[in-house]
């Protein structure tokens, strides 16, 4: 108890801008490098706008952009990723579990170029556009399962390349119909000590496809 008024007090003293958004709780630790957001008891659909102001203002507050690595912002009813998260240029680690998220952002991740491990499970994800994960070397850990993923763009995983460091990737519980070739161009940056594992476990997967004209 006494931890989390701590952590809510030095969230409220970085100033006005910093504040915890109503009904949320925040944990800030490590001096600036963790941030913890959880908003069960956020009402859905009625504070979404609300929340996504304060959100930007709370990560917009001095230091966040220059120390924060590790960001949590879960069980809120907000559909689209904060502005303000593209702004975190030095985060290794992102948790956006839990919300009613329908898209990935264009041009937001390939600016946090340390990230090592996004994660955005139980959302309401619908597919999977191309380049949201340009450029990122040192991610290594990357799920998506229980969405509603069914269309994954053709190059996104495909470029041998790119995301060399991933070694898992979780699309289990979405709606996957066909299956391109592109596990192929991850599996190779895999070896006996550091393999990669892809999970693609209930979905609707009924076909292989080759549309990357991929020659087995």
């Amino acid at each position: 108890m006494a931890l989390a008024f701590f952590a809510l007090a030095y969230v409220d003293a970085i100033g006005n801008r910093a504040r915890c958004p109503a009904d949320c709780s925040c944990q800030l630790t490590s001096f600036y490098s963790h941030l913890t957001v959880d908003c069960s008891h956020v009402l859905p659909d009625v504070y979404k706008q609300q929340l996504s102001h304060n959100l930007n203002s709370m990560l917009s507050a001095d230091n966040f952009d220059e120390y924060l690595t590790s960001l949590s912002i879960t069980n809120t009813p907000l559909t689209r990723v904060p502005a303000s998260v593209c702004k975190l240029l030095n985060l290794t680690s992102l948790n956006l579990n839990h919300n009613r998220l329908t898209e990935l952002p264009d041009n937001c991740f390939t600016k946090l170029t340390k990230l090592r491990s996004i994660t955005a499970a139980y959302n309401a994800i619908t597919g999977l556009q191309e380049g949201i994960f340009d450029g990122l070397q040192n991610l290594m850990t990357i799920n998506l399962s229980y969405n509603h993923i069914a269309v994954v763009g053709l190059r996104l995983f495909s470029n041998s390349s790119d995301l060399i460091s991933v070694r898992s990737l979780d699309l289990r519980y979405n709606q996957l119909t066909s299956l391109e070739p592109w596990w192929y161009y991850r599996c190779i940056h895999g070896c006996e000590t550091s393999p990669v594992i892809i999970r693609l476990r209930n979905n609707l997967i009924s076909n292989f496809t080759n549309k990357l004209n991929f020659r087995f």
